[in-house]
């Protein structure tokens, strides 16, 4: 009976609920408004590959002096990229960068990153491979680059990308 008088109380609390006013949307996340990057900045996203004799690739090195193989073409490019504003990673404190992407690429950006979920990644500005990351999920509108060392280098980027300061 008990058990009975309990699922009752359920149903009734499921019920209620479907009934009551739904709760007012979440504020929008406030992402500074970014500047457009420099057209000779050479922005890249490209795939790690799993085997360095696999056709078509770049190779650089990270930040460790590890080797990269970079499949080509890049997914992402400075062509495809609306802003970039500085932000701060609230696990570490230090400056990230903040991408838009413009609305032409993100159809072809979210098609490309929903292929590579659980792939490696490698973000670059030139030849310097500033971050390799696991694509846990799909994105198409904006993308953080976080794990830098420092604001300092966040703002050395920022003006390298945008010919601004920060």
């Amino acid at each position: 009976m008990r058990s009975c008088l309990l699922i009752a109380t359920m149903m009734l609390g499921a019920g209620l609920s479907a009934c009551t006013q739904a709760p007012p949307a979440p504020a929008a996340i406030e992402t500074p408004a970014g500047v457009a990057p420099l057209a000779n900045a050479r922005i890249q996203m490209r795939e790690v590959a799993e085997d360095a004799r696999h056709p078509g690739v770049t190779t650089l090195k990270d930040r460790d002096g590890n080797v990269l193989p970079l499949i080509e073409p890049a997914f992402i490019t400075t062509a495809d990229i609306a802003s970039v504003a500085v932000g701060s990673d609230g696990t570490t404190g230090h400056g990230t960068l903040i991408l838009r992407f413009t609305d032409a690429a993100a159809p072809r950006i979210l098609a490309a990153t929903e292929a590579r979920v659980a792939k490696r990644v490698a973000f670059t500005v030139g030849d310097q491979v500033l971050n390799v990351a696991v694509i846990a999920g799909p994105f198409a509108q904006s993308m953080q680059v976080s794990g830098l060392d420092s604001t300092g280098e966040a703002h050395r980027l920022y003006t390298e990308i945008t010919g601004k300061a920060p």
